[in-house]
């Protein structure tokens, strides 16, 4: 299985190049104020590990892997280990980067509001994983974008409507006040999600035919 993490790696890392001249775009913007770097930096992790089902897919990969020992196991579980590695890794990084920018700025350091910043940003990455893993999985890469983006328009659609039906006060309220738990919260609640969404993943890809 590390063999396959190193895989999904290398592949990043032909992307690399493309994803650091927008970060570099974004810092920038982030210098000005305009944006929150701790925003673009784990979802351009997300942006460079999506690319490894396009390459997988193009180069015929499941096809060899499904033959090495436990590889539809392995292929499964290299892939949400590799993202959890990257994603943790490029928080981390962000949170450094999101310092030194308070700092530069304002000569102090809100820490406070930049971890905050940073975990709902985590937590959207760990969404943005379990949505996208099980369908690109199921339908490959081509496919699982069109889908993903059906979905997430389909689901702001419904949000857009109740919103507009049902008084939100409540919901808001609620989430405000355990916005001083996120720490904990956080955490809980993207081990469940990921497991859920590996479980998923998993159970289509043993039952998918290549």
């Amino acid at each position: 299985m590390l063999g396959l993490i190193k895989k999904d790696f290398l592949l990043i890392k032909a992307n690399l190049k493309s994803m650091v001249i927008i970060f570099i775009v974004y810092l920038i913007l982030a210098f000005q104020g305009t944006f929150d770097v701790t925003f673009i930096v784990p979802l351009i992790g997300i942006m460079l590990f999506v690319s490894t089902f396009t390459y997988d897919d193009f180069n015929n990969w499941n096809s060899y892997a499904v033959t090495l020992p436990n590889g539809r196991k392995n292929v499964v579980r290299a892939k949400y280990i590799a993202s959890i590695i990257l994603t943790v890794v490029l928080g981390i990084g962000a949170l450094a980067i999101g310092i030194g920018i308070s700092y530069t700025k304002t000569n102090s350091i809100n820490l406070d509001e930049i971890i905050s910043s940073l975990m709902g940003t985590m937590l959207s990455s760990v969404i943005i994983i379990s949505l996208l893993y099980p369908i690109m999985f199921k339908f490959g890469a081509t496919n699982g974008r069109i889908i993903l983006f059906v979905v997430v328009f389909a689901i702001a659609g419904v949000g857009a409507v109740v919103s507009q039906l049902v008084d939100m006060t409540p919901i808001i309220n609620m989430i405000n006040r355990l916005d001083s738990y996120s720490l904990i919260a956080i955490p809980i609640i993207s081990v469940i999600l990921i497991c859920i969404s590996y479980l998923v993943s998993n159970k289509i890809y043993q039952n998918k035919e290549f």
